[in-house]
């Protein structure tokens, strides 16, 4: 098995903490580690390090390299697309890579896994990673579902069918609902949260996408060196649309785990250690009578008094401040910032 990380994101919903120069997978956020860190840690008892794959952009390079020495795990291969092109093509490049540069077989079972997201504990989503290799190499196209907690608008369902012992048949991708519908799919209990990692062959992904997505297969039929320089000709597409949501190889395994995509700052108040008066504090912060508020600092002091319910963020002299619950804003306000030719 080759594990294949994605880490050429470049999101900015952790803004400010977040910058187009240092994405959210090179952040530390709960941990003295950052995420690509722990993401490459996640793996050690499952492969080996020449088996793990990193996809990013050229410009990540040498910060790639720097979680690779923190995490003692040299022999790690690196691909560096020449543009961001989505998840779909990254992977298709990361097949084209196993093949030719490892010598892989087509019935290599390909693990892809995001490079940003926290995941406790390590032996219970091994034991799934393992679940989903027995499923893959009989030809499924196998994703993992978080069990919800609550009714949640801001990911992605999978609606499951059929009780395979242990996982489910993939019945349905549904896209971020509102309230009403995710407080539906809670209760039903046939719904699980999206958590963008998948479990198939090297074989199996290409005839997905030879029936799916044959644009981008007309591309990796070429050798790598002419795929990195044809790489902008291919679709800016995720793996979800191209070929997820179509397959009807399908099987979902359910992660009932803690799982965080720390896609938000709502969702980093959730991952940190709260006080007495449920504040989530991190860096020079002072407060007085403030309740259930983050407050986030990397350099400057943050003081506040009487805040309940707000998010504080600084990081290199740009404060963020929304209400807790509003922070899914965060990603508009950026591109507004961006219109007016505002660095960040």
């Amino acid at each position: 098995m080759k594990v294949i990380i994605l880490a050429g994101g470049n999101g900015t919903r952790l803004f400010p903490l977040s910058r187009s120069n240092r994405p959210k997978q090179f952040l530390k956020i709960d941990a003295q580690k950052t995420l690509l860190c722990e993401t490459i840690e996640r793996f050690y008892d499952i492969v080996r390090p020449e088996d793990i794959v990193i996809v990013t952009r050229k410009a990540y390079i040498d910060m790639v390299k720097k979680e690779i020495n923190a995490c003692s795990m040299g022999n790690i291969h690196i691909i560096a697309e020449p543009v961001g092109r989505n998840t779909a093509p990254a992977i298709a490049l990361a097949v084209k890579y196993c093949r030719e540069k490892l010598n892989c077989p087509e019935d290599e079972v390909l693990f892809i896994s995001t490079s940003d997201h926290i995941i406790r504990p390590t032996d219970l989503f091994n034991r799934a990673v393992l679940k989903a290799v027995e499923f893959a190499v009989r030809g499924k196209f196998v994703t993992f579902g978080i069990q919800p907690n609550k009714p949640e608008t801001g990911f992605g369902y999978i609606e499951v069918g059929d009780d395979l012992n242990g996982a489910y048949t993939t019945k349905e991708f549904k896209e971020k609902p509102d309230m009403q519908t995710a407080e539906k799919y809670l209760l039903s209990g046939r719904f699980y949260w999206n958590s963008g990692m998948f479990t198939f062959t090297c074989s199996t992904y290409v005839q997905e996408l030879e029936k799916y997505a044959p644009d981008i297969v007309t591309l990796i039929d070429e050798d790598y060196n002419q795929i990195i320089e044809r790489f902008a000709d291919m679709p800016d597409i995720s793996i979800d649309y191209a070929v997820a949501e179509k397959s009807q190889r399908g099987v979902t395994i359910p992660l009932s785990l803690y799982w965080s995509d720390v896609g938000s700052w709502d969702s980093v108040y959730d991952v940190l250690q709260k006080d007495k008066n449920g504040n989530a504090i991190k860096g020079n912060v002072i407060t007085v009578d403030c309740k259930n508020s983050l407050f986030f600092s990397k350099d400057q002091l943050i003081a506040g008094a009487g805040l309940d319910d707000i998010v504080v963020v600084e990081n290199e002299g740009i404060i963020l401040v929304t209400r807790r619950g509003e922070t899914q804003k965060v990603k508009k306000l950026v591109c507004k910032i961006l219109k007016q030719n505002c660095k960040v």
